[in-house]
């Protein structure tokens, strides 16, 4: 049996097929209100826009047919297939079906490597937050302020390609922060009095043992502070704890920051 194994570890490797085209998985597809015909509720897409594209090549849609679909910041809804051609798809979208606020989690995250930052804003938007705010840290360099990874565009595209992912329809709110104690200051001040509003502040802080007995996260307003991967400086974890923030941990494994 291990001889076997070996010789399939040994083995070279088939060839690997070319690959024409990569999809973007897509749970929901989502509109701007702007795109949207107020008065006929139909949504036109060009054939070599992506949602089509899902539509026609994932979906394997046809006239008729049902997609999950939603506009961006109102609801989700189910769209129809009204008419599809070489050029173009007509959808004809269903009522918007509100009634969802926003998710009680925020998370206040110091800046990562550009690198690092474009491809979590993704994952970000499908766990469901409420805002993210980008901060500076003692550890942060400050060219990733000037990265790409920050353009608007590129940001509202990537949370947009997250949230299809995950079937929802609620863009977290953005901001940055070049400095961390002002930053601190508001956003307990946003979330009010932690024992009028039942909030909790968790601080990531490092190989740790959960600390989180007795805590209903389910009844509770949640900020989340993760530092950089170099760690937040002694200065930096008083500055939480004075705010209120309880240092709390994910085991005894060391993550980078995308994975923690």
């Amino acid at each position: 049996m291990f001889a076997r194994a070996n010789d399939a570890l040994t083995r070279a490797p088939p060839a690997r097929k070319r690959v024409e085209r990569c999809v973007t998985m897509r749970n929901r597809i989502l509109f701007e209100r702007a795109e949207i015909d107020a008065r006929t509720r139909t949504v036109t897409l060009r054939a070599d826009d992506a949602r089509a594209t899902h539509a026609r090549e994932v979906l394997r849609s046809d006239v008729g047919d049902h997609v999950r679909a939603g506009t961006i910041d109102v609801g989700a809804c189910e769209a129809t297939i009204a008419t599809m051609d070489d050029d173009e798809i007509v959808l004809k979208l269903g009522d918007d079906a509100r009634g969802r606020g926003r998710p009680e989690i925020d998370l206040l995250l110091a800046t990562p490597r550009p690198k690092v930052l474009r491809r979590l804003w993704a994952p970000l938007a499908s766990l469901g937050l409420g805002r993210v705010v980008l901060a500076n840290a003692q550890k942060v360099e400050r060219y990733y302020f000037d990265s790409k990874a920050l353009d608007a565009e590129t940001i509202r595209g990537e949370i947009l390609r997250g949230l299809e992912q995950a079937g929802d329809f609620l863009v977290p709110q953005v901001g940055v922060a070049m400095r961390l104690p002002p930053v601190v200051d508001r956003l307990k001040g946003a979330l009010g009095n932690s024992s009028v509003t039942n909030g909790f502040e968790w601080l990531l802080d490092g190989p740790r043992e959960l600390a989180l007995e007795g805590v209903d996260a389910r009844r509770s307003r949640v900020l989340i502070a993760v530092g950089p991967e170099g760690g937040w400086t002694d200065y930096e974890l008083d500055l939480f704890e004075g705010a209120g923030f309880k240092r709390v941990g994910l085991g005894t494994r060391t993550f980078t920051t995308d994975v923690a």
